[in-house]
């Protein structure tokens, strides 16, 4: 018998874009420590491994990853962390045009899922997410010197040719999504890099990208 867990925030009960999210609604979100300090997100795919983007590895040192947390700058009742024993980088992973920005890291103990603490979906191969809208979450603020209480909103998919458009040709390959609202306004910023994109497909969340 196989008990379908990913995916699902029992206290996740409705999404109220650009403002606080409420504890245990992002159960998957991750937030990676280099020398004491957020500076990357990801998301806990199992109980052992965690995605992320491959531009914010190079560098990074003494890495450990912070599971179930709300906010970077108080107490975190449901937190744990772990270090990182393994990390394995996309073989084809182009730091000049960022294609194919992705990476896993190996937890140096499996997690055990709780309310507060569970793995995302993946999509699978023949997944398409051609429209409609999806959330993000990042802990970076506009008003702090420092990342604060972790943030969710939802954010439009928009076509690759219309991004290479605004963008200039060639800047989104077909290994990549983009989403965001042509005027701005909401967003993730520097330090969410390597956090996932979600779309619920009927009860569960499913990672459609990843911020980069």
């Amino acid at each position: 018998l196989t008990i379908l867990i990913c995916g699902q925030a029992p206290l996740n009960i409705h999404i109220v874009g650009g403002v606080d999210a409420s504890e245990g609604s992002w159960l998957w979100q991750v937030s990676l420590h280099t020398s004491g300090c957020h500076f990357c997100g990801g998301s806990l795919i199992n109980n052992e491994w965690v995605l992320t983007v491959a531009h914010c590895l190079p560098g990074a040192s003494s890495l450990r990853v912070y599971l179930g947390r709300r906010t970077q700058q108080g107490v975190n009742a449901n937190e744990i962390s772990r270090n990182v024993t393994t990390i394995i980088v996309h073989p084809s992973y182009d730091r000049t045009t960022n294609n194919n920005d992705i990476a896993v890291l190996r937890l140096s103990a499996r997690v055990t899922f709780n309310d507060y603490i569970r793995p995302v979906c993946l999509a699978a191969q023949s997944s398409v997410f051609i429209s409609g809208t999806s959330c993000v979450c990042f802990w970076c603020s506009v008003n702090l010197p420092a990342p604060g209480i972790l943030q969710e909103t939802m954010v439009p998919v928009v076509a690759n040719d219309r991004c290479n458009t605004l963008l200039g040709s060639g800047s989104v390959t077909s290994n990549m999504m983009c989403a965001g609202l042509m005027e701005g306004g909401k967003d993730t910023c520097q330090g969410d890099s390597g956090g996932p994109m979600v779309s619920k497909q009927c009860l569960v969340w499913v990672q459609s990208g990843i911020t980069s």
